[in-house]
C-alpha cells in the first residue's frame, strides 16, 4: 500500500449487491432456490453477515476506499461511494478567469476559454498579454503580444502579434484562417465534370487535370475544425438535394435531427414492413427507380484536402537541417493538444484554458441529491454536502506505547513475527446522539500469512456531539467502571474501554503477526526486490477486516441525521431505532522479513 502505517478504508457495499438480481417470480421457486442438495434451508441475510471480507481478494480492489472519499444517502441510509452515484455538471467555467460560460457556448465552441486565457505551448504556464511598444505619454499601444514569465516564449518566436490586448482568441482564430485564405485555392481534378457519370472529355483533359492535382504550388492548408465545418455544411446540402423526399428522415439540422418525429419513425419502419411482406409475396413488386448519386467534396470550401507528396521529403530536410535538429522537433506532450499536423516548435500555438466544471452528485438507487456545490464558480461553498463521515464514526489507530518508556518505539515497517503488538483505535461520533458501535474481527487474518487478532472491548457507547461545554460541566461525573486503570500502570485489560471522552471513545486491539514462508536454501543473496519466496505483492502487510455495527436512535419524521434535532418536537416524537453495518479494513503494518529488513 502507498499509504503511510497505519491506515482505515471502508469497503461499499455495493461491491457485494448484485447489478442484475435474477429473482424467480413463482411462489415455489422462491421457496425450492434456497434449498440446498441436503435439504437444509439458506437464509441469504445470515450468509452475508457470516463471511468474512477478504481485504486481499480482487473484487475488494473495487470497493476499499478512504473515509474522506465516502457520500451517506439519507434516504437509503447506506455508504455511497463513487462508483454508487451520477455526477450532473451545474455550470462551466475558466479557472484563470472565473468566467462562467453557457453549456451552449461549450457545446458550438467546445470546452476552453473564449476569452485571453491561454497556457504556454512549451511549460503550459499561463501567458500574458504585454506590449512591444508604448507611446510618449505612457500609454500603451500595439502591436500586442503573449509572453510566458517562465521559460520566456512568446508569439513572436511563431511570428503572431495582435491589433488589440482583449479577444485574443478571436484575434488568433482570424490570423490563421486569415493564412489559409491567402493560400492559392486548389481544385479537384473531378471539379470540372458536369456530373459523375459524365465520363466524355476525359482524354482530352488528361494533361490538364495531372496539371491541376500536383501543381508545383503549395496546397492550401486548412485546419481540422474548418475543414470538418466544411464537410459537414457539404453533405448536409448534398443530403437535401438529392432527397427523394422533402420530409425524409436523414435531412435534418443535424444529419439526423427528425429521428425523434413518429411520422419519420413510421416511415422507417415500414421500410422493414413493406420489405417482409415482398418475401411472403404479399406485396405488389413495383419498379424502383434509381437513387440519386451523391458527389464529394470537389475545392476546399467544401473541406477537400490533397496532401502534398512532398511534404514527408521536406519534414526530412527540416530535421536534418542545423537551425532545427532534435531540439526543433515538439514532443508528444507538447503535441496532444495541437493539430494532428503539428511536428516542430515552430508550429506550436497558444493554448486555450480548458474549463472545469462545478458538479452535483444524486444516488444511483434513489436519485436523492448528495453534494450540490453553489453556482457561481468564485464561490466553494456547498449548498448540500454529505460525506459519510458526518453519519459513521470516524476511525483512528495508534501503537500504544511501549513500557518502560525507554523502550524504542514501534517501526510499523518491520513487525516482529510472533511478537504481540497492541494498538489503540479511537471511534469519533460525529452525529447529534449517543451510539452504540459492535467490532467484529476473525480470530486470524485472511490469506497464507495469518496474523492472530484480538479485540479486547468488542462492544461500547460513544457520546453524542453535544456541546463543549457539556463535557466541563459533567466533569464531577462518575467514571464509567469498565474503563481501564489510569496512570503509568494502564494496561489494556479485555472488557474494558481504554479512555473516553465526550464524543469519542478508545479501544485496545492485540495483535500477534504470523510468520512469513522461509527462503528456499540458496535464494538468500538473492535481490530484495525479486520475489524470492512466490509471495504476491503486500503480501506481507497485516490487514485486518473489522466488521462495524453502528445502532442509535433517532427522531422518526428526522431525515437529517447530521442536524441537531429539535428538543421540543424530540419530546413528542417516537424515537425510532437506526442501525448501519460496514466493513472496515485497518492496515497496521508490514512483517519484517527473517534475516532480511524490511522491503521499501
Amino acid at each position: 500500500m502507498a499509504r503511510p502505517f497505519p491506515y482505515t478504508f471502508i469497503s461499499c457495499p455495493c461491491a457485494e449487491t448484485p447489478s442484475t438480481p435474477a429473482l424467480p417470480t413463482n411462489r415455489l421457486s422462491r421457496d425450492l432456490s434456497n434449498i440446498t442438495l441436503s435439504g437444509q434451508r439458506l437464509d441469504p441475510d445470515t450468509d452475508d453477515e457470516d463471511r468474512t471480507f477478504d481485504p486481499r481478494s480482487s473484487r475488494a480492489n473495487y470497493s476499499l476506499y478512504p473515509p474522506e472519499h465516502l457520500l451517506y444517502c439519507e434516504d437509503c441510509h447506506q455508504i455511497k461511494c463513487p462508483r454508487c452515484i451520477t455526477e450532473e455538471i451545474v455550470c462551466w467555467y475558466c479557472p484563470n478567469c472565473l468566467f462562467e460560460t453557457p453549456s451552449s457556448m461549450v457545446r458550438s465552441e467546445g470546452n476552453r476559454c473564449a476569452r485571453n486565457c491561454f497556457n504556454c505551448p512549451i511549460c503550459t504556464s499561463p501567458l500574458s498579454v504585454t506590449t512591444l511598444g508604448s507611446a510618449d505619454n505612457g500609454a500603451q499601444n500595439g502591436p500586442w503580444i503573449l509572453s510566458c514569465g517562465y521559460c520566456m516564449w512568446t508569439t513572436l518566436d511563431i511570428g503572431i502579434k495582435f491589433d488589440k490586448p482583449t479577444n485574443i482568441r478571436a484575434q488568433l482564430t482570424s490570423l490563421s484562417n486569415g493564412q489559409n485564405r491567402s493560400s492559392p485555392e486548389i481544385k479537384s481534378p473531378l471539379a470540372n465534370l458536369t456530373s459523375p457519370d459524365d465520363g466524355t472529355g476525359l482524354d482530352s483533359q488528361d494533361e490538364r487535370l495531372a496539371g491541376t492535382a500536383f501543381s508545383e504550388e503549395k496546397p492550401a492548408t486548412i485546419d481540422p475544425e474548418s475543414r470538418f465545418s466544411a464537410l459537414k455544411s457539404f453533405y448536409r446540402n448534398q443530403l437535401t438535394e438529392t432527397s427523394t423526399s422533402p420530409t425524409d428522415p436523414l435531412v435534418g439540422p443535424e444529419l439526423g435531427g427528425f429521428y425523434s418525429s413518429p411520422s419519420a419513425l413510421n416511415r422507417i419502419m415500414s421500410l422493414y414492413t413493406a420489405g417482409i411482406g415482398n418475401l411472403h409475396g404479399a406485396g405488389s413488386k413495383k419498379p424502383k427507380s434509381k437513387p440519386p448519386v451523391m458527389r464529394e467534396a470537389l475545392t476546399p470550401a467544401e473541406g477537400l484536402h490533397i496532401p502534398d507528396p512532398n511534404t514527408e521529403q521536406a519534414i526530412i530536410q527540416k530535421m536534418a537541417s542545423p537551425d532545427c535538429g532534435w531540439d526543433g522537433l515538439a514532443s508528444v506532450e507538447q503535441k496532444v493538444s495541437q493539430p494532428p499536423s503539428t511536428r516542430f516548435v515552430d508550429e506550436l500555438r497558444p493554448l486555450p484554458v480548458l474549463l472545469r466544471t462545478k458538479r452535483s452528485k444524486r444516488c444511483k438507487a434513489c436519485k436523492h441529491i448528495l453534494v450540490k456545490p453553489e453556482f457561481k464558480p468564485q464561490s466553494t461553498r456547498f449548498r448540500i454536502r454529505l460525506i459519510a463521515l458526518s453519519y459513521i464514526p470516524l476511525t483512528i489507530m495508534r501503537p500504544l506505547p511501549p513500557f518502560p518508556a525507554s523502550s524504542p518505539p514501534v517501526n510499523l515497517d518491520a513487525l516482529e513475527p510472533g511478537r504481540p503488538v497492541q494498538f489503540l483505535i479511537t471511534l469519533k461520533n460525529h452525529m447529534f446522539d449517543p451510539i452504540r458501535i459492535t467490532l467484529a474481527t476473525p480470530s486470524v487474518t485472511p490469506g497464507r500469512v495469518e496474523s492472530k487478532v484480538t479485540m479486547l472491548c468488542p462492544q461500547f457507547e460513544v457520546g453524542a456531539n453535544s456541546d463543549v461545554w457539556d463535557e466541563a460541566l459533567a466533569s464531577s461525573a462518575a467514571q464509567d467502571p469498565r474503563s481501564s486503570r489510569s496512570g503509568l500502570d494502564k494496561v489494556a485489560e479485555a472488557g474494558k474501554i481504554w479512555d473516553k471522552g465526550r464524543n469519542w471513545t478508545t479501544v485496545a486491539m492485540e495483535v500477534v503477526p504470523g510468520s512469513l514462508p522461509d527462503l528456499a536454501p540458496g535464494e538468500e543473496d538473492e535481490d530484495e526486490e525479486s520475489d524470492v519466496t512466490g509471495m504476491e505483492e503486500d503480501e506481507d502487510v497485516i490487514e485486518i477486516p473489522v466488521f462495524v455495527r453502528v445502532e442509535w436512535e433517532a427522531e422518526g419524521g428526522a431525515e437529517d441525521l447530521g442536524m441537531r434535532p429539535d428538543t421540543r418536537r424530540q419530546q413528542e416524537a417516537e424515537m425510532v431505532k437506526r442501525e448501519l453495518a460496514y466493513w472496515m479494513v485497518l492496515g497496521i503494518g508490514r512483517i519484517k522479513r527473517a534475516g532480511h529488513g524490511h522491503r521499501h
